[in-house]
This record gives structure tokens, sequence and C-alpha cells, in this order.
């Protein structure tokens, strides 16, 4: 393409003269300008595809992946308000103290809706009772995208922020044990998948990790 690209501009300034004097000597125009019309197709047709642009295309397509990876950073940083693109500035969630007189029951239920405020932003949050685990399913355009990341390429999971979201996971569990007790789990759920997680802490402290599987 290198080729015609040069050969086309040398025609587009050789046609650019013959018309110039075509029209200053004989009035004559019509075949000149056909010259340069066809040399300035020629010129931009060959450069269009030169190899550069075509390995421009290539890495903004590699930017693009890697970019969903870091977009998990952001997408749960925004939580930090009631507290991928993960800026993972972190959602740990911080919670009142309920009334010590309440019921385990009523304990469970409160802490519910407490997280369910808590990661409104990034998606809904579940409990299932018989394994005493509050899972967050995502459902944040940007979050989802991060986190299939992961899941496709967990040897990519560091760079995508996966360590800050797990650690602001890590400490939620911390509080979630200071309202309710020991033995339950936080789990971050697989978008689009409420039987598999990709994390999940207990009592502040890593107990699952898809990334080190």
């Amino acid at each position: 393409m290198i080729f015609l690209v040069v050969f086309g501009a040398l025609m587009l300034i050789l046609s650019a003269f013959y018309l110039v004097n075509s029209w200053q000597q004989y009035r004559q125009w019509v075949v000149p300008t056909i010259m340069l019309v066809l040399s300035l197709a020629a010129t931009v047709y060959g450069t269009i595809n030169l190899p550069y642009w075509h390995h421009s295309q290539s890495a903004q397509q590699t930017t693009s992946a890697a970019s969903s990876g870091s977009s998990l950073s952001s997408a749960t940083g925004s939580q930090a308000d009631s507290s991928s693109s993960f800026s993972v500035n972190g959602t740990t969630a911080v919670f009142n103290q309920q009334d010590s007189g309440a019921t385990q029951e009523q304990k469970e239920m409160y802490l519910l809706r407490q997280l369910q405020k808590a990661y409104s932003k990034m998606g809904t949050v579940n409990y299932d009772s018989d394994s005493k685990t509050y899972q967050i399913m995502p459902t944040n355009e940007n979050t989802v995208e991060a986190l299939n990341y992961i899941a496709q390429n967990p040897a990519q999971a560091q760079q995508a922020g996966w360590s800050n979201l797990t650690n602001s996971l890590n400490q939620t569990s911390k509080q979630i044990k200071k309202i309710v007790g020991s033995g339950y789990s936080l789990s971050m759920m697989k978008p689009n998948d409420n039987q598999t997680a990709l994390y999940t802490a207990k009592d502040g402290k890593q107990t699952y990790s898809i990334v080190n599987q």
C-alpha cells in the first residue's frame, strides 16, 4: 500500500499542474480534473489501508479489553457513598448497631436491609438462611462486565483491581460479625448466576476466591 500512496501522491501533484496548465493555455479542464480525482482517490485509499492504521485499531481493541477489567475498579468505588472499572476504593458497608434486645432473626433482616442499601448502586443483595450467606448479585453494567472479565481471566485479576474489591468485602464481613455474630458469610456472586460465588468472606476472612482455583 505504501507504493500506491507514493504513486498516488506523485500523480496528484502532476495532475494539479496539468489542470492548471491546460486551463491557462487551452481552456480545457475535463481530462485533467478526472486524472486529479483518480489520483486523490488512490492516495486516500492507499493511506487508509496502510498497516499503521490496522495496528492502531488492534491496539485500541487490546486497550478496550484491558479497560473492561479495569472498570472493575470504578464500579465499586461509587459505592463508597453508602458504603470496573473496581476503583475499588471499595464498598465497605458501615452499619448502625441494632437494638441489643432484637431477636437473631430481626438482626438478620435488619442487616439484609442495610446491605441492600449499601450495595444498591452495584446490584441486589439476598440472604440464604440455610447457609447463613448474604449474596451480592451484581447488576451494574460496569461491575458485571468487570466481574465477567475476572471470571474468564483470573490471572489478570490483580491488574483489574480484584484485591481492592476483596479487601472491602472482608471489611464488610467484619461489620456483619459485629451485627449478627460469627458464622455468617458474604459472597460476591457471578453475574446472572445465583448459584456460583466469585468470592466469599466469613467473619472478616476469605473462605473462597475464584482467583485461587
